[in-house]
């Protein structure tokens, strides 16, 4: 995955977005939202120990759900974290940058990690909800032959030697900048 349909907006005028994107200005399409995912097997069973395992499960999750409903990755327009842990997300950014670009290459689209004090699966640490636009087919094509928009490039050092706002906590953390 190195191209989305839509477009991709980080002013100047903010900081350098980290492991996400400012503002993404989407191409028409039909629209698809994805419902809380926790780390839940096909069976029912919450899985994972550790917040990288929980998020690993529940990205995969809800990449089944866009996959399912016709949409890939790189058609995510914004995508929220729920986590009951914070700090133990903050500490684990280098591991859950690379779970996340497994399973969502390197497109970070609009972001935002939210503190909760607990989500309703028992035990689960984390929760993912997304909403993604397919774009129309004609225009899909049209995308591809032309000029395809570039996805955000890494910059690992970016994020790792200097402290960040909250915002910067979205999964893909290892510096991604436009």
């Amino acid at each position: 995955m190195d191209r989305t349909p839509h477009e991709i907006v980080n002013p100047l005028t903010l900081a350098d977005p980290v492991g996400y994107s400012h503002a993404l200005v989407v191409t028409p399409g039909r629209t698809v939202y994805v419902g809380g995912q926790a780390a839940r097997r096909p069976d029912g069973a919450l899985t994972g120990d550790s917040v990288v395992q929980q998020f690993d499960q529940a990205l995969a999750n809800m990449v089944e759900a866009l996959r399912a409903a016709g949409a890939e990755p790189a058609h995510v327009v914004n995508m929220r974290i729920h986590t009951t842990s914070v700090g133990v997300y903050r500490v684990n950014l280098k591991a859950l940058g690379s779970v996340y670009r497994r399973h969502m290459g390197r497109y970070y689209p609009p972001m935002s990690v939210v503190g909760v004090t607990e989500l309703l699966e028992a035990g689960a640490l984390v929760e993912l909800e997304c909403t993604a636009v397919v774009p129309e087919a004609h225009r899909h094509g049209e995308l591809e032959e032309g000029a395809p928009r570039e996805l955000v490039e890494e910059v690992d050092e970016a994020f790792t030697d200097r402290p960040r706002g909250f915002g910067d906590l979205a999964a893909g953390p290892e510096g991604a900048r436009d």
